[in-house]
C-alpha cells in the first residue's frame, strides 16, 4: 500500500463527496450514497462535517493544541487550563480526543464525522459526545445508524471509537469504512508510526518518542472492529 495514503500525504485515492466541498475514499463513495439514501427514507439528512484531512491539517491541529493556541478539554467536556498542565499531561489530553498527524485515520479517506442536517447546521456542529446521545441534537440519528450497523454492518460501515478502550474517547459520530480502513490499519506498522515522529515538525516531540509504544498500542490500534 501507498505509505503516502496511510500518512495523509496524497489525495490520488480520493474523490469529491458530490454537493459537497469534502473528499472520500472513490471506492467507498457508493456505499455511502447508498448508506444517506436509507437516511433520507427513514427521516434523517445523514451529513458530513469532516473526511478527509491532510497530513499538514492534522500537524496545525495537534501545533495548536500543544501550545495553548486551542482549547483542550476532559471527559466532561469541561476546558482543561494549560497553564497549570506539564508537556507529558497536555500530550495525554491531546491524544484523547485528537490523532497524531499522520496517524489519523482521516487520511484514508475512509473515516467520516457525521451529523443530522435535519436538527444541526454545519456551524453548529462541535463534535462532542452531547450531541449524539439523549436529547442531544443528532442522537436520534445515531439511535438509527446503532440499529442499522447491527443487522449487516450498514453497506460496510462502522464506529472505530464506540467504546471508551482507555484510548481515544467515545466518537460516536466517527464512522468508518471498514473494507478499506482494515487494510489500511493492517499496513500501518510501528516502524512507520515511529519514523514519521521522528521526521515530523510536531511540538511535544520528546515527549511522544519517549511514550512511542504505548501511545501506538493505545491511541492508534487500540479501536473497536465490527
Amino acid at each position: 500500500m501507498n505509505i503516502d495514503i496511510l500518512l495523509g500525504k496524497t489525495t490520488e485515492h480520493l474523490v469529491p463527496l458530490p454537493g459537497t466541498k469534502f473528499l472520500i475514499h472513490k471506492l467507498m463513495l457508493q456505499d455511502f450514497l447508498q448508506l444517506q439514501k436509507e437516511a433520507k427514507e427513514e427521516g434523517f439528512d445523514l451529513q458530513v462535517i469532516s473526511a478527509f484531512r491532510d497530513y499538514e491539517r492534522q500537524l496545525k491541529i495537534w501545533n495548536l493544541k500543544a501550545s495553548g493556541q486551542r482549547q483542550l478539554i476532559d471527559d466532561q467536556e469541561r476546558p482543561l487550563e494549560f497553564s497549570k498542565l506539564s508537556p507529558l499531561e497536555v500530550m495525554w489530553a491531546i491524544l484523547r480526543w485528537s490523532a497524531l498527524p499522520g496517524c489519523s485515520r482521516h487520511h484514508w479517506g475512509t473515516d467520516i464525522d457525521v451529523y443530522d442536517g435535519n436538527t444541526q447546521t454545519a456551524e453548529e456542529v462541535k463534535l462532542v459526545p452531547s450531541e449524539t446521545v439523549g436529547e442531544g441534537p443528532s442522537a436520534r440519528l445515531h439511535e438509527w445508524l446503532d440499529s442499522r450497523m447491527s443487522t449487516n454492518n450498514a453497506f460496510g460501515f462502522y464506529r472505530p471509537y464506540a467504546t471508551d478502550r482507555g484510548g481515544v474517547s467515545p466518537e460516536r459520530w466517527h464512522i468508518s469504512y471498514h473494507p478499506l480502513s482494515r487494510r489500511c490499519l493492517d499496513n500501518f506498522t510501528f516502524s512507520l508510526f515511529k519514523r514519521n515522529l521522528e521526521e515530523s515538525d510536531i511540538l511535544l516531540k520528546e515527549q511522544l518518542l519517549e511514550n512511542a509504544d504505548e501511545i501506538f498500542q493505545r491511541y492508534f490500534l487500540n479501536v473497536d472492529l465490527p
